[in-house]
């Protein structure tokens, strides 16, 4: 009960004193055989959604640690301590556990499977207020130390989040990220995770969709993903979990290329959803662009939507003003986005290019270019013509093309301090996609 975690938390405070989590990474290391019975605990607690009683649990293996020191298992119950307190809304507390976390972990580097785990945890389900590209190094580091020692599902695990974090931060699309992707598409094959395969699977068809040329680039039914039949073979709990990661990057299509009819069937297929997820990278592609699109659709008459665009407006809010890096673009786009003026979009622009988001500035260029048309047809064109940039910056050269189809000046555009590059649809057509779709 309430009254069972706040006793815990009042006998952990007296236990702490004046000292902060910090004071932990003091402890000396000794053989504490009861830590591994709070680690086994939490970890499963912690997937069954028991939070207050993973709490309770934490607390007495924070409180042991301080009598009789910490041993191999004690990082790993302050990562999944702070795992929950993400998921509860409290990121402050949260990122003190996950960087004392780190620091504890530094003292078990010769246990790799140990080591990488705690880490692992750490880079995934907690960090989140500094910048999801700082993450790619750490999170690839896990995977290799985690498949080196055998450790499948955790290995994989941190391959997700790896592609997760690089379409979050915006990094360039293109054959090597594809590539890379396909590797582990085969790993998922070799050691038999069918629902490792299929996540990856969405991945490469995802990137493929924005850069080459499809009729139907909102749909998964390409070289890597049919989903159709995909999601036909599943029932239950995977159906679900499948469903809900195959929508989440079909929204993020359908708010690129402005197919509001696909926007609104993802809208209707991930409303019922938490806002909440062990992955917050995922978390945060998932929120970012049902917010977007909610909003978006709202002003276009969808009344229904107003309460979830608001929910998710409200939870980049409160990350934003922790000081997520990742979170202050998207809260200033959303803010465009509800009421869109000159102030809020340029506001939402200039934290886009401040965050180095390269894909969402150039979403707020392109609707910015859209607002300005009928009162300022020279600033949306300048503006129209940057979003064209940098969606090629992106690597989303699918959506350019389009974008230069429908403005034709953008065929002479050239870039602010570049030489001028003319483009002809046959030009952007074969630079873009001719010969660039690898073979596997």
């Amino acid at each position: 009960t309430k009254a069972n975690t706040a006793k815990e938390e009042i006998k952990l405070k007296l236990a702490l004193g004046k000292r902060s989590y910090s004071c932990l990474t003091s402890l000396p290391m000794a053989e504490v055989p009861i830590q591994a019975v709070f680690s086994h605990t939490t970890r499963y607690c912690l997937f069954s959604n028991q939070d207050k009683l993973m709490k309770i649990i934490a607390y007495n293996a924070i409180r042991c640690a301080l009598k009789n020191g910490i041993d191999k298992d004690f990082p790993k119950i302050l990562s999944l301590l702070g795992g929950s307190l993400t998921k509860q809304g409290q990121v402050k507390a949260a990122n003190e556990l996950g960087y004392v976390s780190l620091q504890l972990a530094e003292k078990i580097r010769d246990d790799l499977e140990y080591y990488a785990t705690c880490r692992m945890a750490v880079y995934v389900c907690i960090i989140n207020l500094q910048s999801f590209s700082s993450l790619l190094d750490p999170l690839l580091q896990c995977h290799k130390d985690l498949k080196l020692v055998g450790v499948v599902e955790t290995s994989m695990g941190a391959m997700l989040a790896y592609f997760q974090s690089y379409f979050a931060a915006g990094l360039e699309l293109g054959p090597v990220l594809e590539s890379k992707i396909a590797v582990l598409e085969e790993y998922s094959r070799d050691v038999d995770r069918p629902s490792f395969l299929l996540s990856f699977q969405v991945y490469r068809q995802f990137a493929l969709n924005l850069r080459t040329r499809t009729d139907k680039p909102t749909e998964f039914a390409g070289e890597a993903f049919q989903e159709e039949d995909a999601l036909s073979k599943l029932t239950g709990n995977a159906h679900k979990m499948a469903l809900r990661d195959s929508s989440s990057h079909r929204i993020q299509l359908a708010f690129v290329f402005r197919d509001e009819d696909t926007m609104s069937q993802m809208l209707t297929t991930l409303k019922d959803y938490p806002l909440a997820d062990q992955l917050l990278a995922r978390l945060h592609n998932r929120l970012a662009f049902t917010g977007l699109a909610a909003f978006e659709l709202h002003r276009k008459g969808h009344g229904s939507l107003l309460k979830l665009a608001n929910d998710i407006l409200s939870h980049f809010g409160q990350l934003t003003k922790c000081g997520s890096v990742n979170a202050k673009p998207v809260y200033f786009f959303l803010l465009a986005l509800k009421g869109p003026n000159r102030e809020s979009y340029k506001q939402a622009i200039d934290a886009c290019a401040e965050a180095q988001m390269v894909q969402l500035q150039a979403m707020a260029e392109e609707r910015f270019a859209e607002y300005l048309e009928e009162t300022d047809e020279a600033l949306a064109n300048e503006y129209t013509a940057s979003a064209y940039w940098h969606f090629r910056d992106w690597g989303a050269h699918a959506k350019a093309l389009k974008l230069s189809q429908k403005h034709q000046f953008l065929k002479s555009s050239k870039r602010k301090n570049e030489k001028t590059e003319a483009l002809s649809d046959a030009d952007t057509s074969r630079k873009s996609f001719g010969g660039m779709t690898p073979t596997y």
